[in-house]
This record gives C-alpha cells, structure tokens and sequence, in this order.
C-alpha cells in the first residue's frame, strides 16, 4: 500500500451511462448581425404574464436591462452568436435561457419553486473527459452520486477542463465532436442543471477556417453548439455566478514541442470580454455578491480584476486546472476544487490527485452570504480528514474522519493494529455527514511509519500513514547522516522565494544550521550519529514569524541510501504517474508564510518533515 494512498474494498466496475443528447439553440453562423435585438422578458404567475423588469439580457460583449415592461433594447456586436438572459434571484427560465441572435428574442420565467435562502450547489473540476473508458464511468458515477444526494443540489459548476483535447488544437474535428457528446450525454443526466467553463483542454479544431487564430472565438464552436455561450452569468439566491473563459487562440503564445513551435491559448481576458464582465456584474440584482467560476485565479488573467472586485462585491473564485485541493486569501480569494480525473489516463496514480487528495470534487451549502464547504471523493462516503498524510504523531493526537450522508445506525471505529476496532467520537453534524474524532496516544506506538485504520459499520474502509515521532528509539543504522535541499529553486510554474530573513534548522529539536536570507542555494548539513533516531523530524524556525520560502524535496543520505519525508514519497509517486519520469523533482515545498508562491501541483504547503531510518536500506 502507498503511503498516500486511502483504500476500500473492490467495487464492481461503474457503468457508462447511456448517452442522453439533447436539441440544443445552435448559432445561426450564416445569418447577418442585425443593427438592434429587441425583445421582452415575461414572467407568468398564477396563470398570468406580466413583464419582467430589471433582468439583464446580453450577447456576451454588452449587457441591457428590461423595463417595466419587461422590453429591452440591444445593439449586438459584430462577433455576436447568441442572445441570452441571467437568471435573476428567485426565478426559473422557462424553455431556452439562450438562443441564436435575432432581431426579435424573447424569453420567459417563472418564479421559482423553492426558497433560495439557503441551498446545496457542486463545484467539480477538471472531468477531462474524452473517449477513455474510465473516464466515462468516472464521470457517470459522479452523476448518479450528486443524484443521490439528500437534499439535492440545486445545481453543478464546473470550472475548466470539461474534456481532455490537445491545448494546441490538434485534435480532429471529429474527436472533439466525439468527447463532447460523451461528456454532455452524461452530464444531462443530472437531475439540475449545471454550468461550464470551457478551459483550456475544451477548445477544439471544428469549424476553424471559419474561426481561425487570431480570431478571439476561435476553438469556442462546439462548445456553443453543446453547452451555449462560454461567458454567462446566473443568480441564485445572495449569490451572482459569472462564469469567465480566459483562453483565446489568438498567435501571441508558442510553446515549442517535440522540436515545433506549436500555437497554445493565451489565458488572458481580452478587452471585450473585460468590458462584458464589468457591464454584467453592474446589472446584477441589488444585494447579491459575485462569485466567480473559471479555470484559474482570474487576478493572474484578468486585467484591472482587483479593481472590479472591489467595485462589484466580488468576494469568492471557484477555479480548477491545478488538480489539487488549494485555498489562497488573496484580495479576492480563489479555491481549486482538485479533479474529478485524479489522472484517468493512467491507472498507477491510484485515483489520486497529485497533492494525494482523491479524485473529487466540492460540495457547497450557501446560508445567506454564507459559504461553506468540503471536499468529497469520487465513490468515497468515508475520508480521514486530518493529520495529513505522513504527518508526525507526538504525544496525544485527535485523528478527525467524516461519514457523507449516514445511513441509519451507521457510524465510524477505528484501529491501531488493523484486527482490534473501537468506536469513534461524534463531534458535529455539518451539512450532509457526520465527524468523528479518535484521541490516540502515540507514546503507547513504536517509534517510525505507523498505518491508522478507519471504517464505517457498513463496511467502507481507509487508512492513512503517519510517522509516530516520539524521539525515543536510536538509529537502526549507526553512520552519521546528510541532510539536503535547495531554497527558491525557481522551475517556472511560480515565483518561488527564497527566505527574507534569517533561518534556523531545527533536526530532532536541535539546530543544525542557518539558511542566509534572500539566498537562492543548496544545503548540506551533518547529521551526527548521536543525534539520529529512528523517526526523525525536520522544521524551520524563521526569525520573523511571517517569513517562508519555497524549498526543494529534503532528502537525508545515510551510507549512500536516500530517505524523503514519507508525504514526499507518495507525491513523486503520482507526480510520475501525471506527467512521467522526468517531473519527478520538480517542484518541492512551501515552509513557513510565504506568499506567493501558490500551492501548484509541484509545490505543497508543509512545514514539517520525517525521515524514518529503516534497519536495511
């Protein structure tokens, strides 16, 4: 077993769900702009229709807003292909919410059933579907999950990534016409409606003479032919939804591969779309705050975006592309959601993402302006929750486990040995589980990797490895000992830093040497025999207390034999399985406060390290 892999009984093999397509307003690409669109918004109650005032209508480059009327008046632009409206707080849209640009587009809504108060919505990322089997049932199981989820919810976001195409568009016409139909004849079998940015594996090669590079909507056609337009916004209860696709094949990025230099997005909101999104959060409805949903921090590729969040009320960003479980409290703050692909392309990532979060996907309860969340397993009702994996048990520790949705007289134990089982604690009730604690006394455990056992009565199982660091039993292997790392090595997928100031590092609890600030260097240090045990632990004390950097893999040689903090090991492990042999040192880890760099998939936050000395290497 990994140490970072969570393990349960083999299940029978999901089933791909039968593909549900759907008719769905296609862009009428050979009719003319019209100089104006005209229309009404009406809203029927009690067997009546009355116009709908105050709901903003657009074509994706500039938002109006009706009348008392319900009327509304637009002038299109040139680049225009839809006409569409944003759901307004309270309210269901009856038929098509978008559909060809016309000059006369109608719609219709309906109050809507349910308060919105208070309600259930799910964030997933990254479904990278394409015709991989496994990708299929993958994403039906999330389907038939979310179904089954009492109370429901209310609707699904997704935040990027909805296929697996080539970023450079070099898959056909017809591949792309095929992973859109698998992934929209799966989803449509939610029982509500969810919404999707597009990202920059969902571009596709259809249609692009007559959308080609340089044009700012090349790749976007069978997104809108499947889904409808990639910027839109909707509203549910407090809460304005903008959804914001960065990616643009527009000539100004050329990455060489393979000895080409091949043509990739360039993930930057262009001006018109900047624009849309300032019109669009404007018309939102008087005491409702933004959220975001995109592929990335829209700070990092979005001009002036502080600014609008400032102005508009923008206070939360659900983004996805990273594959890992991320919270950043920048001036607007962003969550990634992991990925419901973990890695479905090659099975030796164990179904885990590569900072070792399952493949999943976030579950959201709104109360008001209030959010709260968790992260749920793909296929997984049972999660430890924390210490994190690998992380060191000293004295009395609280393990913390969650059951989703209890059945009757189900409940959560635990054990030491993997034979005998005691009874977890109930601590809370939190939207849709239930957290359990054990309090284990380490003291009473050996000393190096230790495996803690969590299972419900109705069977579900997982473990999880720390390290029982207690600082009691020698070194197994009596040689003196190197310890080594680099600080602020920079691979280019953030800005790594180096310490501002001063740094101790502190081995068993004792220093053992001083990293330089603002040095960008490797380290070595001696490791005496008598300072060796045989679960040993690395930390950091930095001089201000709101210091950090980013730091390579620490790695501890004794008679030529590497040992890696057993976290460390378990990453590089699905690392690999991601991106191959040649990504298993990139990156490394973030200590201390540092801010950037963010946590990626190559860089995780820890600022404690184990190293456990076997008897033989």
């Amino acid at each position: 077993m990994s140490v970072g892999q969570e393990v349960q009984p083999a299940q029978p093999e999901t089933e791909v769900l039968d593909l549900l397509l759907r008719e769905t307003p296609k862009p009428n690409y050979a009719a003319a702009v019209p100089s104006r669109v005209t229309g009404h918004v009406l809203l029927h109650d009690s067997g009546r229709i009355s116009g709908a005032a105050g709901v903003a209508v657009t074509d994706g480059y500039s938002v109006a807003t009706t009348d008392a009327q319900g009327a509304y008046s637009l002038a299109p632009s040139r680049d225009a292909v839809f006409i569409y409206v944003t759901r307004p707080a309270g309210h269901d849209v009856q038929g098509d919410w978008y559909k060809p640009l016309a000059a006369i587009v109608d719609f219709e809504l309906k109050a809507a059933t349910a308060a919105e108060d208070e309600y259930i919505f799910v964030h997933v990322t990254d479904t990278h579907v394409s015709q991989n089997r496994r990708s299929l049932k993958g994403l039906s199981r999330f389907v038939r999950e979310v179904n089954s989820l009492t109370p429901q919810p209310r609707f699904v976001v997704n935040s990027g990534d909805l296929l697996n195409l080539h970023k450079a568009l070099l898959n056909t016409p017809a591949a792309g016409q095929a992973d859109f139909r698998n992934y929209v004849g799966i989803m449509n079998h939610l029982a509500m409606p969810h919404y999707n940015v597009s990202g920059d594996h969902t571009d596709s090669s259809y249609r692009l003479q007559q959308f080609p590079r340089g044009d700012h909507r090349c790749g976007k056609p069978l997104y809108w032919e499947h889904l409808g337009p990639h910027f839109f916004s909707f509203e549910y209860g407090s809460v304005h939804f903008v959804s914001v696709d960065f990616g643009y094949h527009i000539g100004q990025r050329q990455i060489p591969v393979n000895g080409k230099n091949l043509e990739y997005p360039t993930n930057e909101v262009q001006p018109m779309h900047a624009e849309w999104m300032r019109q669009d959060m404007a018309h939102r409805t008087d005491g409702t705050f933004v959220v975001t949903t995109s592929e990335a921090d829209l700070e990092d590729h979005c001009p002036d975006f502080a600014q609008m969040a400032t102005e508009y009320d923008v206070r939360m960003q659900l983004v996805g592309d990273i594959h890992v479980l991320s919270h950043k409290a920048r001036s607007v703050p962003y969550r990634s959601g992991g990925a419901l692909a973990g890695c479905w392309w090659n099975p030796k990532a164990e179904q885990l993402c590569p900072d070792l979060s399952p493949q999943g996907y976030l579950i959201y309860r709104v109360k008001g302006q209030q959010l709260e969340h968790f992260y749920k397993g793909l296929g997984q009702r049972v999660a430890i929750v924390s210490p994190r994996v690998g992380a060191p048990l000293h004295g009395r520790v609280e393990v913390k486990a969650h059951l989703v949705q209890p059945l009757p007289e189900e409940s959560l134990e635990y054990s030491l040995n993997g034979t005998d089982w005691m009874p977890m604690t109930e601590i809370g009730r939190p939207f849709y589980r239930t957290v359990y604690q054990a309090s284990v006394d380490s003291t009473l455990l050996a000393d190096g990797l230790f495996t803690f056992r969590v299972r419900s009565t109705n069977g579900e199982f997982r473990s999880r490895e720390f390290v029982v660091a207690n600082n009691r039993e020698p070194s197994p292997l009596q040689a003196d000992a190197e310890l080594s790392f680099a600080v602020g090595s920079d691979t280019g997928w953030t800005t790594h830093m180096p310490p501002v100031g001063k740094v101790d590092v502190v081995f068993n609890d004792t220093i053992v040497g001083t990293l330089a600030p603002t040095a960008r260097k490797e380290y070595s240090f001696t490791i005496p025999i008598s300072q060796l045990r045989k679960a040993n632990v690395l930390t950091f004390r930095f001089a201000d207390p709101n210091d950090g950097m980013s730091l390579g893999s620490p790695v501890l040689t004794i008679r030529n034999t590497e040992i890696r903090d057993p976290r460390d090991v378990a990453i590089r492990k699905v690392r690999t399985a991601h991106w191959g042999e040649d990504a298993v040192d990139w990156g490394g880890f973030i200590a201390g406060h540092a801010a950037p760099p963010d946590e990626t998939p190559f860089h995780r936050k820890q600022n404690v390290f184990c190293f456990v000395v076997k008897a033989t290497p």
